[in-house]
């Protein structure tokens, strides 16, 4: 997946500011579009069908942002929605993760590695802090070497990499199950499936090894 049609939602004009910036100096193509609220956030995705990804700040007044990350999911299962927020703690981003979202981007993160940080979301990946990634390892009691340099090769079939690319786009089990045309049950169990490959046990888990092992959102190596 290549964005081309950017949205943008923080309550702060300077940050969007600043990180339509930074996409437009990644891609000078790229449309970005700017919602400082919730209700213009929704209206301008009801507006623009077009828009194939969303930064969202989750720090927003006037609700909690992850609910509203929940209901974008709802509204918009295939829509990759990825995390901009000063919020750095694992409990807040594995509950973005849980709740659908494509990636997380804290904005405390140096220029250099914001853009980073965007250009891989852009492109299609999964963007998540490095710190996280790492946390991920050491819960697996995984050597960290062992993991990054010698990757257990993950052998899913066609229907689960099918799954696993609604997985990473934010997708619950029956908006899976409309998308491919599925039985829950069947879902559920592609979902288990690429569980044990991943030696995960939640979504957000299988996010963070899918981002250790450069998956690409909609374009998942068969």
């Amino acid at each position: 997946m290549q964005c081309t049609n950017l949205l943008i939602c923080d309550d702060h004009p300077f940050v969007r500011s600043a990180v339509a910036s930074i996409a437009q100096g990644i891609d000078k193509n790229i449309k970005v579009v700017e919602a400082g609220n919730s209700a213009e956030a929704l209206a301008l995705l009801k507006q623009r069908p077009t828009i194939d990804l969303a930064l969202l700040d989750i720090r927003m007044p006037g609700g909690n942002g992850l609910d509203l990350l929940s209901e974008l999911k709802l509204a918009y299962p295939s829509l990759p929605i990825v995390v901009l927020s000063s919020d750095e703690s694992r409990a807040t981003v594995m509950d973005a993760l849980e709740r659908g979202a494509a990636g997380y981007i804290c904005k405390s993160a140096p220029v250099k590695l914001l853009t980073q940080y965007l250009e891989h979301a852009l492109n299609g990946n999964i963007a998540l802090p490095i710190a996280i990634i790492d946390r991920q390892i050491e819960d697996a009691e995984l050597p960290t070497a062992q993991v990054r340099q010698q990757p257990v090769a993950v052998v899913l079939s066609p229907r689960q990499i099918d799954v696993l690319g609604c997985l990473l786009r934010g997708m619950s089990n029956k908006q899976i199950c409309r998308e491919l045309g599925l039985a829950n049950g069947t879902v559920k169990a592609h979902i288990n499936a690429i569980f044990r490959a991943l030696s995960v046990s939640s979504r957000a888990q299988a996010v963070m090894e899918a981002s250790r092992r450069g998956f690409q959102i909609g374009t998942l190596p068969g």
